[in-house]
């Protein structure tokens, strides 16, 4: 198994803490399909494959991309760049979310978050679901850091994979907080919160080795161009 694939749970996991800040809102304002605990699981289940499904479509996006600077011989500086920009995310709290959208960008947003307000009101099961794939198009610095790593994959589906994994670590303290909103402490959000930067910084030095191919199993592997392969060849 991909290590780089490993770290995309742990990441959704480690971040849940600012999940919850930011789709925690969303997450206890969607009604559910009815008033048993077994509609509240279901729409739980329903609103959060929403939200991966937006994501496995950024991942295959992202990955498209990657595989072109594959083709072109580029993907390798640009996982270098990305988990350089990722260190700096942890050296710079919020990095990553200083970006302020302009333009038709920030209408967009703007006439995401108006639709989502209205689809709050649906308990319909197709309306969840739109409701938590809305939510996963929402500006997000963890999911920015995510979509970087998923650039480093090998493959378009090593990126959807990336990105399904990551979203799946969510999972847990979100459908926890719709359950029940106590089950997720304070000090168990403080632990995670303490938790994330480090793995971030983890993820980051990863992509690095990754981009300068020094050879090492499974982290870094060497260029399928390097000069002993192309020897090898003759």
């Amino acid at each position: 198994m991909n290590p780089m694939l490993a770290t995309a749970l742990v990441l959704g996991a480690a971040g849940s803490a600012h999940c919850i800040g930011m789709c925690g809102p969303i997450a206890l304002a969607v009604p559910s399909m009815g008033t048993s605990s077994g509609s509240r699981w279901a729409s739980a289940l329903i609103l959060n494959a929403g939200r991966l499904f937006t994501y496995v479509l950024l991942g295959a996006a992202i990955g498209t991309f990657g595989q072109g600077l594959r083709l072109v011989g580029s993907q390798q500086m640009v996982s270098i760049v990305a988990g350089a920009v990722l260190l700096l995310s942890v050296l710079i709290p919020g990095l990553l979310e200083r970006w302020s959208p302009n333009g038709r960008i920030a209408l967009f947003i703007s006439r995401l978050r108006s639709t989502i307000a209205k689809n709050l009101r649906r308990t319909a099961p197709e309306a969840i679901f739109l409701t938590g794939l809305l939510n996963g198009m929402l500006p997000c610095g963890l999911v920015y850091a995510a979509l970087l790593a998923a650039t480093s994959m090998e493959n378009v589906i090593g990126s959807m994979g990336y990105m399904a994994l990551f979203a799946l670590g969510t999972w847990p303290a979100l459908i926890a907080l719709r359950m029940s909103g106590g089950m997720i402490g304070q000090a168990t959000r403080t632990k995670l919160r303490q938790a994330a930067p480090f793995l971030v910084a983890g993820l980051a030095v990863m992509m690095i080795l990754r981009g300068l191919e020094l050879g090492i199993p499974l982290i870094s592997p060497p260029s399928i161009t390097s000069p002993a392969q192309v020897n090898a060849c003759h």
